[in-house]
């Protein structure tokens, strides 16, 4: 009798993951930021439920698991033009000092359910795009 969920997905929303290459860049802020200060990240995943970024190390300021930041604006694709201003709750943190980079998992807080069917969109464009290559 084995796991049942063996190689099951276990995740709510269809995600994407984004390559380095592509140049996807996420702006956050966090409540430790200075007023209108925003660390660019680099987005390597994305779902309608939240995304995956890192950023370098210097601009980690601490932040933990738990923190709420604040997604300001995504560039590089005017696909997603219209995320702005998204609260994010941190969940997970790779901190691995050898790295110059800290990976953050974050979940999306309070958007509507119109933003999700949009991000959705956008995951099954890429991820088509992607079996075509």
């Amino acid at each position: 009798m084995g796991n049942q969920n063996y190689g099951k997905e276990r995740r709510r929303f269809k995600r994407v993951a984004i390559s380095v290459d592509d140049g996807i860049m996420g702006f956050i802020s966090s409540p430790r930021s200075i007023a209108d200060e925003s660390i660019a990240v680099k987005i390597i995943d994305l779902s309608a439920g939240g995304l995956h970024f890192f950023l370098h190390r210097s601009s980690f300021k601490g932040i933990s698991t738990g923190d709420h930041l604040t997604l300001k604006e995504i560039k590089g694709t005017n696909n997603l033009d219209f995320i702005s201003n998204i609260e994010l709750e941190v969940k997970w943190i790779a901190d691995h000092q050898a790295l110059k980079h800290v990976g953050l998992g974050c979940e999306f807080l309070h958007i509507s359910d119109e933003i999700r069917q949009q991000i959705d969109q956008f995951v099954d464009t890429m991820r088509l795009l992607e079996v075509k290559k």
